[in-house]
């Protein structure tokens, strides 16, 4: 029997403007970086079939991260196993000596899963000097598995305390940091417990970077959490309710570890919704810019496929800034490569409007509490509500949900995020929505409550209603 049956009904849900691949399973992005003016994704792909599978890198590159170009598969499964996730940077000194100075090298970090049944990951390198076909290391694995169970997904950046590269990695309920001057070999230097403050489990996709902010250079430290079986569910609230989840931390890293300074009183999630797991920030980027998976392990492999065979998706790409709020230093978002597409925007009116697209996107000024609800002749609806203390998301009739069991479960269906103010939560605040095809972006109160899910409708909303103390623009999506 087929371990992922397909779902009856095939709809086009392409995605316009977010990232798929040209066929088949795709989940974590990966070695993002920024050169010579593209951004390049690596990704993991399966390339032979809609479902999870042995793993390559899929690698696109992009101007405006809105249209990809598709590239050859970068990275395939060999003898040390199959491509889990990982990282790139671009090694533009030659430390690796992989290059030169004319043409420094495009270095790949990647995990090497084995397929022997045991399971092993070892960490592995791989270099380009034409960013697109890429030669492995003659001496990997370069960070050899030290006898843990799960140990993957290497991301490298500057440290700029020892003038070298780090790299953190996921190791269990630890992520620990190794330095190298070369990129081949690596030191332990420090790890960091994920329980300490925040959500407890098996951590996944770290990745640590610094941003400016009004009081100066902090450090943020994001995990990809598996957690516990025994804890999911028992506080009933969006901590806590899927077994999949990413949070970040404020702090320090120190040239050997990262130190959460901030400690927070609730773990800081980096999305509120069911959709958006392993983001990740681009290399050689100045800003600080992710992607994340748009998906979720829950139901993924069983979520309605597209009628040609493309399963997973992107979130776009986020701008971040961390600001100060009521409650602490928190991350705040702006969608990054849709500036001439909301210059062409234009005023609904209050109550009810024709929609023409299935894709587009929602200025909205939010002046008090009110809704935006999508339908279509179905009987279908979609609606986000905005109270005082929550961004409320119900997709509980929004379309399919019979294709899996946690896709339709109650606390899956309806996303209760609560909102997070730089001021007065009397103010007006700024709401982004982008609703394309399959996949719905929310970023309210001027990006500080980020929710993002996936949605399965089995016609166009065809009507957008505009309810209570809220006012939008329309812009189409392309």
């Amino acid at each position: 029997m087929n371990k992922f049956p397909e779902p009856k009904e095939k709809i086009d849900y392409r995605p316009v403007i977010h990232f798929t691949a040209p066929q088949n399973w795709i989940n974590d992005p990966n070695g993002m970086v920024y050169l010579d003016g593209k951004y390049h994704l690596f990704y993991q792909h399966y390339p032979k079939a809609p479902h999870w599978g042995p793993m390559h890198w899929g690698h696109a590159v992009s101007e405006d991260l809105l249209h990809w170009q598709h590239l050859p598969i970068a990275l395939y499964p060999d003898e040390l196993g199959c491509i889990f996730s990982g990282s790139c940077v671009y090694d533009k000194y030659n430390a690796s000596g992989f290059g030169s100075e004319e043409k420094p090298p495009l270095v790949a970090v990647f995990t090497l899963h084995s397929m022997d049944g045991r399971h092993t990951e070892h960490q592995g390198l791989a270099y380009s000097t034409d960013y697109e076909h890429f030669e492995k290391y003659y001496g990997n694995p370069v960070i050899p598995n030290p006898g843990q169970k799960d140990f993957r997904d290497p991301k490298v950046f500057w440290n700029p305390v020892k003038k070298c590269y780090s790299l953190v990695l996921a190791a269990g309920e630890n992520v620990e940091f190794y330095a190298s001057h070369d990129l081949k070999k690596w030191k332990k230097t420090g790890e960091f417990k994920a329980g300490s403050h925040g959500l407890r489990g098996t951590c996944e996709c770290p990745d640590c970077f610094p941003i400016q902010t009004e009081e100066g250079e902090k450090w943020v430290l994001i995990i990809s959490m598996i957690l516990p079986a025994g804890d999911i569910g028992i506080q009933n609230d969006v901590y806590d309710r899927m077994t999949h989840i990413t949070q970040y931390y404020v702090g320090e890293f120190d040239g050997d570890t990262f130190h959460d300074t901030e400690e927070a009183d609730k773990p800081l999630l980096l999305d509120f919704g069911t959709d958006n797991y392993a983001a990740v920030t681009f290399q050689n980027l100045e800003e600080k810019v992710l992607i994340g998976w748009a998906d979720n392990w829950d139901y993924a492999n069983f979520a309605p496929s597209d009628l040609d065979g493309f399963r997973g998706k992107m979130t776009l790409a986020r701008k971040m800034k961390l600001i100060r709020t009521l409650e602490g230093w928190r991350l705040a978002y702006s969608f990054e490569g849709l500036e001439r597409l909301r210059s062409a925007s234009y005023p609904l009116m209050q109550g009810e409007n024709r929609l023409r697209a299935r894709s587009f996107g929602l200025k909205v000024k939010v002046e008090g509490s009110g809704s935006v609800v999508l339908k279509n002749q179905a009987g279908e609806v979609l609606a986000v509500k905005v109270t005082g203390s929550e961004i409320i998301v119900d997709r509980s009739q929004a379309g399919q949900s019979d294709f899996n069991r946690e896709f339709a479960l109650p606390g899956y269906e309806r996303t209760h995020a609560p909102r997070s103010f730089a001021k007065s939560p009397e103010g007006a605040t700024e709401m982004e929505i982008i609703m394309d095809k399959c996949i719905l972006e929310i970023l309210a109160d001027d990006g500080l409550t980020p929710v993002t899910t996936s949605v399965y409708p089995r016609r166009s909303y065809e009507k957008i209603c505009i309810l209570g103390d809220l006012k939008a623009e329309y812009y189409a999506v392309e």
